[in-house]
């Protein structure tokens, strides 16, 4: 279960990542451009994480402390996703 948690995570994550290099390649500079190369190393950083708690617990038996974190990475990938929709809807909305 765990495993799966954290490899859905960790999709979803490379797809935020993919989807945060394309939103900062429509603001380059600035301040939004500024905060999304920060919100792209943030996001790197993330999905590192799925990595290494991947590595760290593959063969370890399964308990609801492991279910929490993966549910916890899980739920946060999802929160990312919806920070980077709502920076397109407002880069959308500054250009006219």
């Amino acid at each position: 279960m765990i495993q799966v948690l954290l490899v859905l995570g960790l999709l979803l994550m490379l797809y935020n990542a993919y989807s945060g290099f394309q939103i900062k390649g429509k603001a380059p500079g600035g301040v939004i451009g500024e905060r999304l190369t920060q919100l792209n190393l943030l996001i790197a950083l993330f999905a590192l994480g799925y990595l290494v708690v991947g590595v760290l617990t593959w063969n370890r038996p399964v308990d609801t402390l492991l279910i929490i974190v993966g549910l916890i990475l899980v739920f946060g990938a999802i929160f990312v996703l919806l920070v980077l929709r709502l920076v397109q809807a407002v880069l959308a909305a500054l250009e006219g």
